[in-house]
């Protein structure tokens, strides 16, 4: 999500640099290892970006909403694809060549310098992220995650409350089992922190989510 950085005039550039390109629902946009040769706006829908372990294990690293860009890091150092991504749903991007992306920068040095600091901004998000994986507490993982992920996706609406997921793919996200994820939320409805309901998980109590991402019983 590193070109988010650029200002309104650079994203619209570089928007015009590119074409569009619709997926379905469930299909593959970049596989782990795939040559990084363009990177993707996403104009409407979302998209899972996971990674797999040698043994299968499936690990997702967050979501791509309306305004993300996907497939930056490949795209800016010419390496492969750094993970795998996939569309939640039916999703429109605009695609830009690495060659586009390239010579904008050459025609505009301030906005590369704005991604170089976006740069170090998302490694550090990626430090945090590991640190939640980490917790020992799963309590304590799956309100940090679910506080992340209410911030990617509330971008544009800061009174949402609202988190769009099954318990199967949060505990992916958690680094937990379904049935943990399960009785973890009925737990929290009981105390009326967050619910699970109709496919959403409706935070009721955000100052207590936090704390609890905070390791606090």
């Amino acid at each position: 999500m590193v070109f988010n950085s650029l200002g309104a005039g650079a994203f619209e550039r570089l928007r015009q640099r590119g074409h569009s390109r619709v997926f379905k629902k469930k299909d593959v946009v970049f596989r782990f290892g795939d040559p990084g040769l363009t990177l993707l706006i996403v104009e409407e829908g979302t998209a899972e970006v996971s990674v797999t372990t040698a043994l299968g294990q499936k690990s997702i690293l967050g979501l791509a909403a309306p305004g993300d860009v996907l497939g930056d890091i490949a795209c800016l150092d010419g390496g492969p694809r750094s993970a795998d991504v996939v569309a939640l749903e039916k999703l429109e991007t605009i695609e830009v060549q690495r060659g586009d992306v390239l010579q904008m920068f050459r025609e505009d040095p301030d906005s590369a310098i704005l991604v170089i600091e976006a740069l170090c901004q998302k490694a550090r998000n990626a430090s945090e992220m590991f640190e939640v994986q980490t917790m020992q507490s799963g309590q304590a993982r799956l309100a940090a995650c679910l506080l992340r992920l209410l911030a990617s996706t509330a971008r544009d609406n800061p009174e949402q409350n609202s988190v769009k997921a099954s318990q199967s793919w949060l505990g992916a996200y958690a680094g937990l089992t379904r049935e943990n994820v399960n009785r973890q939320l009925k737990a929290w409805a009981r105390e009326g922190i967050a619910r699970f309901e109709k496919g959403n998980v409706v935070i009721e109590d955000r100052a207590r989510l936090e704390e609890l991402s905070q390791g606090e019983d």
